[in-house]
C-alpha cells in the first residue's frame, strides 16, 4: 500500500465526503473506497473513479504538486517500470539527473553517440583546431593511413597554402633541392610520390602543419571524423567542469540523454524521476499504471 498526504480538503469539498467517513477509510486503497462506496449505493465512487480518469482532477486529489508525493508513487516502480516513465521528462530535467554522474562517466557516454550528436557537443566550446591540437601524434598519423583521406583532397589543402609555407614543408621533409621549384612544381612532385611516400611525407609534418591539414579535410567532409576514436574527439572536455559539459549537452535531443540518465542506479533514477511536471505523471499514471493507483491509500 502506497500512504501519502492526499487533499483531504479536496475529497470533502469536491467528492462531498465528510471527514467521519474519511476516517473510516484509513489505509484503505482508493479502489477499496469505491467498492465499499457502491455497496451503500453512493455515487461517491463514480465521482472518485471520474478523478482517476482525469489528470487535473488526480494530480489535485493524489497532491502530485508536492515532490514528496510523487517520489512516494515512483519508489514503488520496478526497474522496467521507471525506464518506461524517463522519456516523460523534459530535456532540463535528463540533464539535471546527469549530474548525477562523475565527468569519466559522461565523456563514456557522450563516446558512444554517433559522431554528428558528438561533435554537436564538443564543438559548443572547442574548435576542430582545439581537439586536433590534443591528439596524439601516432593517432594523426593513423587518421593519415586512412583510405577514406583521399589524396586529391589533401592535394587541395596543399595547393591553398601561401608558396613560403608550401616551400617550408617540402624543405623539412626533402631537403633544399625543394627551393630550386616554383609552386607548380613542387606540386608536381607531390602528385608524382607513390601512396606509401606521399602518406610519409604526411606523418613527417610538424604537428602544427598535420593538425591545419586534418582541419581542411574534416571541414570539407565531416565524415571523416567518424574515422576517428571518440576518445580524442572528447579529450578536450576532459578540462572542464561537469557543470559546463551538461551545458554544452543542452543540444542533444532527449533521445540522446534518456539511455544515459537510464544508466543511473535505481535509487537516483527514482530522484530523478521525481522531477516530472505533475500533470504529465498524472495522465502517465492513468494510462500506464493503473495498478499502481490501486494500491494508493487515502
Amino acid at each position: 500500500m502506497i500512504q501519502l498526504n492526499l487533499d483531504l480538503n479536496y475529497l470533502t469539498q469536491y467528492f462531498e465526503i465528510t471527514t467521519q467517513r474519511l476516517n473510516q477509510y484509513a489505509s484503505k486503497s482508493i479502489e477499496e473506497v469505491m467498492e465499499l462506496e457502491l455497496e451503500q449505493g453512493n455515487d461517491y465512487a463514480a465521482l472518485i473513479s471520474s478523478a482517476m480518469q482525469n489528470p487535473q482532477k488526480l494530480a489535485k486529489l493524489l497532491q502530485l504538486m508536492d515532490p514528496k508525493n510523487r517520489y512516494l508513487i515512483i519508489r514503488n516502480l520496478s526497474e522496467n517500470d521507471l525506464d518506461k516513465l524517463i522519456p516523460y521528462l523534459e530535456q532540463d530535467d535528463l540533464l539535471w539527473g546527469l549530474r548525477y554522474f562523475k565527468v569519466d562517466k559522461i565523456i563514456e557516454m557522450l563516446n558512444k553517440l554517433p559522431t554528428e550528436e558528438l561533435m554537436s557537443v564538443v564543438l559548443q566550446r572547442f574548435t576542430l583546431k582545439d581537439i586536433f591540437l590534443l591528439m596524439p601524434t601516432e593517432e594523426m598519423d593513423k587518421f593519415f593511413e586512412n583510405e577514406k583521406v583521399e589524396r586529391k583532397d589533401v592535394m587541395k589543402h596543399f595547393e591553398a597554402l601561401d608558396p613560403s609555407e608550401l616551400e617550408r614543408i617540402l624543405v623539412e621533409q626533402f631537403g633544399p633541392v625543394m627551393k630550386e621549384k616554383n609552386q607548380e612544381e613542387q606540386l608536381k612532385f607531390m602528385e608524382s610520390l607513390k601512396d606509401d611516400d606521399f602518406t610519409k611525407m604526411l606523418q613527417g609534418m610538424k604537428k602544427r602543419d598535420k593538425v591545419d591539414l586534418m582541419v581542411s579535410l574534416c571541414k570539407e567532409k565531416p565524415k571523416l571524423l567518424e574515422e576517428i576514436n571518440p576518445e580524442n574527439l572528447t579529450n578536450p572536455m576532459r578540462t572542464m567542469e561537469k557543470h559546463d559539459i551538461l551545458q554544452c549537452m543542452s543540444v542533444l535531443d532527449p533521445e540522446f540523454l534518456i539511455p544515459m540518465v537510464q544508466e543511473l542506479p535505481p535509487d537516483l533514477l527514482q530522484v530523478v524521476a521525481t522531477q516530472i511536471d505533475p500533470l504529465v505523471f498524472a495522465q502517465v499514471l492513468i494510462d500506464e499504471f493503473p495498478d499502481v493507483l490501486s494500491k494508493i491509500a487515502l
